[in-house]
């Protein structure tokens, strides 16, 4: 299987390392140097390990990612989101504070200097004491990692986001919703320009086209984007659990997001990737593990995690397993070429 997992893998990389290991895919070579790196770093990720040590070594080399639902509200119910029926909405439930400062000081442990996200399935700027304290909290512990918000853009203040700044955020992504399932361009471009007086801020378009539309708000210290999409064409069925929402599309390559992140909901849960989620009944067979129970470097390394890893890694639409099929079969989001450059640093 892992073989069949590189080979994959190595058909899909993007051109510019494909360039890089030309020389490599012959019948005597093909699994030397670069390759065997990949090899190695498959291997190492499929299989389970105790030991602390080599745990935090693997951690610190591959974790890119790291994203924690402080709270399960959402104030919106969008229509490509599965907010739309499961609900989110009529109260707010808390992660647990414990479980949070267990989770970083697992990531102090490895002087963490990556993405830590603090949103999910939910809206992160609607308890503004609650975000605040967390931002606080994590950043007083992680000096080095990149603090990122993804939110509805329904609570954004200036004054907030100078909070927000001066808490740890780096990154702020608003994404301006359609609120019927028509994308109005011209509505999206008029929201822009509404927000932006909203802000006081400059903006500057960074990109443009008829399916996505977005602007930076220049404010000294923080990144701050605004986008909005077409979900009728870019959208996924999130792990299918929006079934009018699935892509056709034929995907031939395995997925490395497992390897390279740790996605935690408001009740613990870990989950495999961005598309799953724990209160999604058809995804809970695919719960790695719990945070009130275990910490993020159990987890990680369990045999259900590792064993998940195998399987994904080696996942296309002729050799995975029907389970998987049914949560993978319209993502792309697969970070090939991320898992392959960092296996050769």
């Amino acid at each position: 299987m892992l073989k069949q997992a590189i080979r994959y893998a190595y058909k899909h990389t993007p051109n510019r390392l494909k360039s890089k290991l030309y020389n490599l895919i012959d019948t005597d070579s093909f699994y030397t140097n670069k390759i065997q790196n990949l090899i190695d770093s498959i291997t190492m990720l499929s299989t389970p390990i105790t030991d602390r040590e080599l745990q935090k070594r693997i951690l610190k080399r591959f974790l890119q990612a790291v994203e924690i639902e402080i709270a399960s509200f959402c104030n919106r119910t969008c229509h490509f989101c599965p907010n739309s029926h499961i609900d989110r909405k009529s109260k707010s439930i808390e992660l647990d504070e414990a479980v949070f400062l267990k989770l970083i000081e697992n990531l102090r442990e490895i002087d963490y200097a990556e993405w830590l996200n603090f949103h999910r399935f939910n809206e992160p700027l609607a308890n503004k004491e609650l975000i605040l304290k967390r931002v606080r909290q994590a950043r007083e512990r992680l000096p080095k990692a990149k603090f990122c918000i993804f939110t509805n853009g329904d609570y954004a203040q200036k004054a907030y986001f100078e909070e927000l700044r001066e808490a740890g955020v780096t990154h702020i992504l608003m994404s301006y919703y359609p609120t019927n399932k028509d994308y109005n361009r011209d509505k999206v471009i008029k929201a822009m320009e509404k927000m932006q007086q909203r802000l006081g801020l400059e903006s500057k378009l960074i990109h443009n086209t008829l399916e996505e539309y977005r602007v930076r708000f220049i404010m000294d210290g923080l990144e701050i984007e605004y986008r909005s999409w077409n979900p009728n064409v870019m959208g996924e069925s999130r792990g299918g659990s929006l079934d009018f929402m699935k892509q056709k599309r034929n995907i031939q390559s395995g997925c490395f997001q497992s390897a390279m992140s740790f996605y935690v909901d408001y009740n613990g849960l870990v989950m495999p990737c961005c598309q799953t989620r724990s209160d999604e009944i058809t995804h809970k067979p695919f719960i790695l593990g719990d945070c009130n129970k275990n910490d993020m470097f159990e987890i990680f390394f369990s045999p259900t995690a590792t064993n998940l890893r195998s399987e994904l890694f080696a996942n296309t639409a002729t050799t995975c397993n029907k389970n998987i099929q049914k949560i993978c079969q319209d993502c792309t989001d697969r970070r090939r070429g991320l898992f392959f450059e960092i296996s050769n640093s």
